[in-house]
């Protein structure tokens, strides 16, 4: 059972989806792992794994783009054969995100030190026409 708790662990990321596909309780998983130090240690490598699942789907979304049915008025267009139109979307919220990760001294939210706040604009007493 632990084997496939791992295995599901490995491929999803989660663990009650691990959990049921092992035909056990969350509790146990989480007792295996408090009890048992090589189950721990199996337990992060699969989380590590995963991980690096998700983080390559998000590089591939980000840089490769993805295929998306294409919808007008609700419905889902299809070319002459039948076929769906697609068209290809990338994410850009997912390359902001890994460019944060790998490069945060670049691409970090917070400001550096030295860099100035942007100036507040605030409208003067008789300025609220434009």
């Amino acid at each position: 059972m632990q084997s496939v708790f791992l295995d599901h662990l490995r491929k999803s990321a989660n663990v009650s989806e691990a959990a049921r596909a092992a035909g056990i309780d969350r509790k146990t998983a989480y007792n295996w792992r408090r009890g048992d130090e090589l189950f721990c240690e199996k337990w992060k490598q699969a989380l590590e794994e995963a991980t690096d699942l998700l983080e390559a789907e998000a590089r591939r979304r980000a840089i490769h783009g993805y295929e998306e049915p294409v919808l007008y008025g609700g419905r889902l267009v299809c070319d002459a054969e039948g076929n769906p139109v697609t068209r290809k979307r990338y994410s850009d919220g997912l390359l902001r995100m890994l460019l944060r990760a790998h490069r945060p001294a670049s691409f970090r939210d917070v400001p550096r030190k030295g860099d100035e706040p942007e100036p507040e604009l605030t409208l003067g007493e008789g300025d609220d026409t434009l």
